[in-house]
């Protein structure tokens, strides 16, 4: 069965530290199975949240993998106070490499340390995973990577197939010592794709509508970055008081289940005053948030000449009333109802697009 053929359902990721979130959702076909986690560290100051999610088909095993974003950091010049493959507060120290590299000699053993006969078909560059996934880096570098694998499991032959795009950031200091750069880098997207040896190939556009259907919810991004200021800037007040980093971290940690309530209080406040400010003023159209809300609900809010907006079945691209409350749907773009009838109907054009249908 195609893709295209097959019915889709979506699963939510749901952050339940935070009341119940929804942190991001994706579809996947109806006769597979979903499950996700978000899980919060503060301690980890650099990094304090990873989220992750699978889908399988039981039967045939084939799985796709929505893989935690991996933190790197690295120091220059190193005046050996870390070595490399350390871990502190969410990060691990190593110095950047090409993102081939870091896929092949990092990420994928982390994932198959224990896979015996696992061989590397190939690794390099994909230019094309950036907009496969929708990922926008903004001015900061960012490089999408592809590597295919196969092991043995259980008696059977698997295939995968990795996709990565790892972002790299330069942040200078200045002190007594001279100038320090610290590099920040690592995947900031990272999937993995597994099917039955030989058949990969021909499943690659199902993984690659399930990979391409993630969206993330703006609100739990405003959250993130909220709750990001307020860890380092408690962190830093630390950090000048005389701690040391790791024992600044554990403070932190410390007062924050000391006082769980009351942080999570000001989180959730936090997160409301996001909430706010993401809704649009009147007559510039709808925010993202609410283009997310529609995504989870399987709607689409449009122009209706009858009421304003309304919303139809997200599952069909074209919509059409006649003006009095009466729709037709359709996934073909040639479909004109006004040729089967003396009634005339109009298109309607999603909310988000200015102009009259």
């Amino acid at each position: 069965m195609s893709a295209t053929d097959t019915s889709w359902v979506l699963h939510q990721v749901v952050d339940h530290r935070h009341q119940g979130m929804v942190a991001a959702a994706f579809a996947h076909p109806s006769d597979w199975r979903a499950w996700s986690d978000v899980v919060w560290n503060f301690q980890n100051v650099s990094v304090p949240v990873v989220a992750w999610a699978e889908a399988a088909e039981a039967g045939s095993g084939e799985q796709i993998a929505f893989l935690p974003c991996e933190s790197f950091c690295w120091l220059e010049p190193n005046y050996g106070m870390t070595q490399p493959g350390q871990f502190a507060l969410g990060q691990t120290h190593l110095p950047p490499m090409p993102a081939a590299e870091a896929l092949t000699r990092w990420l994928i053993p982390k994932y198959h340390s224990r896979t015996p006969g696992l061989q590397v078909r190939s690794a390099a560059a994909g230019p094309d995973i950036l907009p496969l996934l929708a990922f926008e880096a903004g001015s900061l570098p960012a490089e999408g990577v592809r590597a295919r694998i196969t092991y043995a499991e259980q008696g059977r032959t698997f295939d995968e197939e990795w996709l990565g795009i790892v972002v790299y950031q330069q942040v200078p200091y200045h002190g007594p010592m001279g100038t320090t750069m610290q590099t920040n880098w690592g995947f900031a997207r990272a999937l993995r794709y597994r099917a039955p040896g030989g058949s990969l190939d021909t499943r690659l556009p199902l993984f690659h509508r399930i990979a391409a259907s993630l969206r993330v919810n703006p609100r739990w991004e405003q959250l993130c970055a909220g709750i990001n200021q307020q860890l380092q800037q408690q962190f830093d007040a630390y950090i000048q008081a005389g701690y040391s980093q790791i024992q600044a971290a554990g403070q932190l940690s410390q007062a924050i289940s000391a006082n769980n309530d009351a942080v999570l209080r000001g989180f959730e406040q936090q997160r409301q005053t996001a909430a706010h400010a993401s809704r649009p003023n009147a007559g510039t159209g709808r925010s993202a948030t609410d283009a997310f809300s529609d995504y989870i609900r399987g709607v689409e809010t449009v122009h209706d000449p009858y009421q304003g907006t309304s919303q139809q079945d997200a599952n069909s691209q074209y919509h059409w009333t006649d003006g009095s409350g009466n729709y037709h749907h359709s996934n073909d773009p040639f479909f004109n109802p006004n040729q089967e009838s003396n009634q005339s109907r109009t298109l309607m054009k999603p909310a988000g697009q200015r102009g009259e249908g």
